[in-house]
């Protein structure tokens, strides 16, 4: 079942090339991975582009749940680099001069449960076919990115700015699931609940529906994420 994701908002004013492409990438629920064909087959060489879903770790690491039995993954199996395509440009009346970013690196093998419970958060669906043998996780270390946020608005950005820093991440990593839950107590399917958050803001579900709520600035502590995320939903407890 697919999810529907309100259009990213435009690039904000002030806003870094580093930030707008961390915050398509945690909107996106879809991307465009392209691999390289395996060297000695026929096609060898080419460039192979394939729809996958997409999550995002705590630090802006893209995540993907691959099956061994699909092209893509044959390819990645032989040569690990990739690029990763993420499109805000839906919704736009002319799609050249909305953003989107290309992000390069290597995509490897993860045994990571954390990333497997982001991409299932904010994938349901994969649920069903997540315990099978035959798929794994996947993440991308990223080296760079190349950012088009509309005409005249082209950047390339380095691994440093792409991703947050480990000192902004670790506590958000290791209280995760329990401030989850505890925001999400009492919170029926019908009503908004959280599934994900970082020191940026915070991903909800509702029934099918996917929204993101970006903080005024990162969260400092603990403390300060419980509230963030309480406030959050009690903002939108009223909605229809």
């Amino acid at each position: 079942m697919s999810s529907a994701v309100a259009r990213p908002a435009e690039p904000a004013r002030g806003e870094s090339p580093g930030t707008l492409a961390r915050r398509l990438l945690r909107e996106a629920v879809k991307a465009t991975l392209a691999t390289r064909l395996e060297a000695g087959a026929e096609e060898g060489s080419w460039p192979y582009a394939s729809l996958v879903l997409v999550a995002a770790d705590v630090d802006g690491t893209p995540i993907l749940l691959l099956s061994k039995l699909a092209q893509h993954t044959h390819n990645i199996d032989t040569n690990p680099h990739v690029s990763l395509l993420v499109d805000g440009t839906e919704g736009h009346p002319d799609v050249l001069t909305g953003p989107r970013a290309t992000l390069l690196g290597r995509a490897r093998l993860s045994e990571d449960p954390q990333s497997k419970r982001r991409f299932v958060a904010r994938h349901p669906s994969a649920s069903f076919y997540a315990g099978f043998k035959d798929f794994h996780v996947y993440r991308i270390e990223l080296d760079r990115a190349h950012l088009v946020a509309g005409f005249g608005r082209i950047d390339w950005i380095e691994r440093d700015q792409l991703l947050l820093p480990a000192t902004h991440c670790q506590s958000c990593s290791d209280s995760e699931e329990a401030l989850l839950a505890s925001v999400n107590e009492g919170r029926d399917e019908q009503q908004w609940r959280a599934i994900a958050f970082d020191p940026e803001g915070v991903d909800l579900r509702r029934g099918t529906a996917l929204r993101r709520i970006a903080f005024d600035e990162p969260v400092a502590d603990m403390k300060q994420a419980r509230s963030r995320l309480k406030r959050a939903l009690e903002g939108l407890s009223t909605e229809g």
